[in-house]
């Protein structure tokens, strides 16, 4: 009888302990604290430090343009400007001008859709009352673009949108366009300006807001 008595306190105690020891799994459990090698899971991470980030920053990487577009389309909303853009690979000026009457253009060397440095695309002007070929007008109304206005910019079913920063006219002769990544992203139209002398240009540069 004392053996079963016994044995009966031996599984009590066990079962007792169990029942505890379970309890009090649980409401750590409950706190957030079960260590892993007591649910057999490791430990969850709910803070990680931004530098165990990926870089979040340029779209491109530095010295890559094998994310960059082609641009195809330029719209200025505020002078009523929507032209095509076509991208010669050449810097050739008679390959230029055959590519300037059917398009404005993207020189060669500039930046390209969301790529870093600056995007040149230039187009003509002429006031001339009689002109067959339209696309001799395609910048008419550029010199007419005000600080602040919204140039959209598209190729490959994406669409950039910049700011105009600056509106001026200068000298083809003594001006250069920097086409570098230092400046960041951005964009420079230029056309001539038919009611000046024959190096007169107007230029707009707009920066990447979207």
């Amino acid at each position: 009888m004392r053996e079963v008595s016994l044995d009966k306190q031996i599984r009590s105690f066990i079962f007792l302990t169990l029942l505890f020891f379970g309890a009090f799994v649980f409401v750590l459990g409950s706190a957030g604290f079960v260590p892993y090698y007591v649910d057999g899971t490791s430990p969850r991470h709910n803070r990680v430090t931004l530098a165990a980030l990926p870089m979040l920053g340029d779209l491109v990487e530095s010295g890559s343009r094998a994310a960059a577009v082609l641009p195809e389309r330029i719209q200025i909303p505020s002078v009523g400007i929507d032209l095509p853009i076509v991208n010669p690979e050449s810097r050739d000026a008679a390959v230029l001008d055959e590519a300037l009457k059917s398009a404005a253009v993207r020189y060669v060397d500039s930046a390209r859709l969301y790529e870093k440095g600056n995007m040149l695309i230039f187009a003509h002007s002429s006031h001339l009352p009689i002109v067959h070929n339209q696309m001799y007008r395609a910048f008419n109304n550029l010199p007419d673009v005000k600080v602040g206005d919204t140039i959209l910019v598209s190729g490959s079913g994406k669409t950039s949108t910049y700011k105009v920063t600056i509106v001026r006219k200068t000298d083809a002769n003594e001006e250069l366009i920097d086409l570098s990544s230092k400046q960041g992203t951005r964009l420079t139209l230029s056309t001539c300006d038919t009611f000046g002398k024959k190096s007169s240009r107007w230029v707009v540069e707009a920066k990447l807001v979207l």
